[in-house]
Parts: C-alpha cells; sequence; structure tokens
C-alpha cells in the first residue's frame, strides 16, 4: 500500500499544528506493508495581513522546519492568480463580498492544492491524505479509513461538519480514482462558474468536482480547528447539521455515513478473523 500526505497552503502555526498530525494522522497509518512519503506546495514566509481573521503578522521561517526532508517547494505568493485567471472569476461575482480578497485567498489555496497533486501523482499512490498544515487535529484518524480507500479507489473520506452547501474541504482521504479530481479541482472554477452562473465557491466547487468523476462520499468524524499566525484556535461549529444546506445534502450525508458504517463493519470483521 503506497500512502501519500500532502499538505497545501500557508503553515501558520506549526508548533501547535503539526504535533497534532503526527499523533492523530501519522501514528495511525498502518506499520506493515505500507510506504509512506509526504509531499508539500507551501508559499514563502510573509505577511498575513486578513481582515476576516483579524490577522497582521510575518509568518516565521520557524515554521517550514517541520517539512525539511519531504518532498516538495515553495511560491512566492501571488504569481499564480494570472495564471488561473482570477480577473475573469471575479466577473461571476464576489461570494464573500469582500473586495475579492477571499476568492484570491481561495486561488492562492487551490493552485497550492494542483502543484502538490501532481508531485503525488508520480508516487502512483492507493491512498492520498490532503492536510491543511494550519489546522489543529483533535480527534484519531479511525483504523478503518485508509485500508478501506485502498480497496475502495472511488471512495473520499471528508469531515462530516461545515458542508455549506457543497462538501468540507478541510481535509480529506481520497482513494487512487479520485485523488487527482480532489487536488485538480482549480482546472473546474471557471466551467463551475459558468455553469452554475455564480461565483467561485469552496464546498460547492469541491462537490461539482467529486460529482464529475463520481465519487462515492464517506464521512469523518474527525474534528480540527484553524489555528491563526499568533497561535488563537479558532471556535469552530462541528454539528452536521449546521451549515449542511442543499436538500440533495440532506440525502447524501445519511448515505455517506451508511458507505462509512459498512467500511468499518468489514474492517472489524476481517480483523476479528485474523
Amino acid at each position: 500500500m503506497r500512502i501519500a500526505l500532502a499538505y497545501f497552503g500557508l503553515p501558520r502555526n506549526s508548533s501547535i499544528c503539526f504535533p497534532s498530525i503526527e499523533k492523530n494522522i501519522y501514528k495511525r497509518l498502518p506499520s506493515k506493508n505500507a510506504c509512506v512519503k509526504s509531499f508539500y506546495h507551501l508559499y514563502e514566509p510573509q505577511l498575513v495581513k486578513n481582515s476576516r481573521s483579524g490577522e497582521n503578522a510575518f509568518l516565521s521561517e520557524e515554521n517550514y522546519r517541520v517539512f525539511e526532508g519531504m518532498t516538495g517547494c515553495y511560491e512566492v505568493a501571488g504569481e499564480c492568480l494570472d495564471k488561473w485567471k482570477v480577473e475573469e472569476l471575479k466577473g461571476h461575482g464576489d461570494v464573500w463580498m469582500d473586495n475579492f480578497k477571499s476568492l484570491e485567498n481561495l486561488v492562492h489555496q487551490l493552485n497550492s492544492l494542483h502543484i502538490v497533486t501532481s508531485m503525488v501523482k508520480a508516487f502512483r499512490p492507493n491512498v492520498v491524505i490532503f492536510l491543511r498544515p494550519d489546522l489543529i487535529y483533535h480527534d484519531p484518524l479511525p483504523d478503518f479509513v485508509v485500508p478501506a480507500i485502498s480497496a475502495r479507489h472511488r471512495a473520499i473520506y471528508i469531515p462530516d461538519w461545515q458542508w455549506w452547501n457543497g462538501l468540507n474541504d478541510r481535509f480529506a482521504v481520497c482513494g487512487s480514482s479520485v485523488f487527482e479530481a480532489y487536488g485538480k479541482r482549480i482546472e473546474l472554477a471557471l466551467p463551475f462558474c459558468k455553469e452554475m452562473k455564480r461565483g467561485l465557491h469552496a464546498e460547492r466547487l469541491l462537490s461539482y468536482a467529486m460529482k464529475k468523476v463520481g465519487a462515492r462520499i464517506r464521512t469523518l468524524e474527525v474534528r480540527a480547528s484553524r489555528v491563526r499566525v499568533g497561535g488563537e484556535i479558532v471556535e469552530e461549529t462541528f454539528s452536521s447539521r449546521h451549515s449542511m444546506g442543499r436538500r440533495e445534502n440532506r440525502i447524501l450525508l445519511p448515505l455517506a455515513r451508511l458507505r462509512t458504517r459498512i467500511d468499518k463493519l468489514h474492517y472489524e470483521s476481517y480483523e476479528g478473523r485474523k
């Protein structure tokens, strides 16, 4: 089994976040018959100034040390905006109504995902775990998730909270047939806006991309909170009812949970026969 961990975006506070990743992700991976490799695409140290989050501080190089020894690269922020036609995207509307600042942040995140996914592809993984490095992960990855994904290449596990009329895009565990669609969904940004006749929306874009490849959604009860540059942990809402939105999601969520229960039962049955 070949397992890839893919980091993307900005490591705002690694001293808080990375110990939780080691404890709740790395130490939960299979220890036998598994080859694990970590990849990253991150933006270079910079001033993080965001009126929505209240951040106004420089991102220190100290946050990048945990990625030494992994495979990856850095990029200067801003260079990707022309590449992904952000001005054309702006023409479809400002979903967050903050003078397109959040839209530009989303394009940066999706660009980072796109690049790290290209690195991961060469590894030919059975399982890909996409992780934001600025989250503190509160719960361990369940034992059955990685074996289930390895056996079901169209499966994807996502958090069961904050779907916002689409699918939670904070982190995911993906099978071999869907990880590229997850990681390269920025390629669908303009088609999404044109077809849906609306501005780019993070969670709805993910739902759109997963439908295109026939992904089989599962749910994770793993909670994770954003950590700001100064170390503040954002108070999150982890209720699956909150922000569920669309009627179709009220059908998809129970179905996704059913698939999760079946995966767990299969794993427990197999472990019991060993």
